[in-house]
């Protein structure tokens, strides 16, 4: 007979319930069922009694689910703050490479997916795709004024002197 840690005789009556009506020997093996089933019989646990715990576990479980259910509906027509939306323009192509350096984002785009926020999911693309438009004429814009700047000062040097000594003038 194997010995399980802790014990199987010294485990509480909802787990032994638990262990002895579990059909999947990837969980509990079979001789653990066996042994939690004999504890049972010595506890005086009848199967009423155990299908009594069953039935309020899966009331329990019906529960959780529609709470569950009314969660991911909900954030469906969920949005963004302001401050969040601009937030997501301003840095969006850090955040999008998880390279924003004042703290990271809770969700991605997969995880908003998952969670149901699908208000979110198109703001945040919406948001993404102008962060990097702005971002790419922001960039561009700055290198064609460094490149106008430096063609300015190579204006204003004087090479006179450097023409006459080698002769072309």
């Amino acid at each position: 007979m194997t010995e399980y840690n802790p014990p199987i005789s010294e485990r509480e009556t909802e787990e032994l319930i638990e262990i002895a009506n579990c059909n999947d020997e990837n969980i509990w093996q079979r001789e653990a069922t066996l042994q939690a089933k004999k504890e049972l019989v010595k506890r005086n646990i009848s199967q009423e009694e155990q299908n009594e715990v069953i039935e309020k576990w899966d009331k329990i479980l019906e529960e959780k689910l529609k709470e569950e259910a009314a969660r991911l509906e909900k954030n469906k027509i969920e949005s963004y703050t302001k401050l969040e939306m601009l937030r997501l323009f301003l840095f969006g192509p850090l955040i999008f490479m998880d390279q924003f350096p004042f703290g990271s984002d809770r969700f991605t785009l997969v995880n908003l997916r998952d969670e149901n926020y699908y208000l979110k999911f198109k703001q945040r693309i919406i948001l993404f795709i102008l962060s990097f438009i702005a971002w790419f004429f922001f960039v561009n814009y700055t290198f064609e004024q460094t490149k106008k700047e430096r063609q300015k000062e190579i204006d204003k040097i004087d090479i006179s002197d450097w023409k006459t000594t080698h002769g072309y003038e």
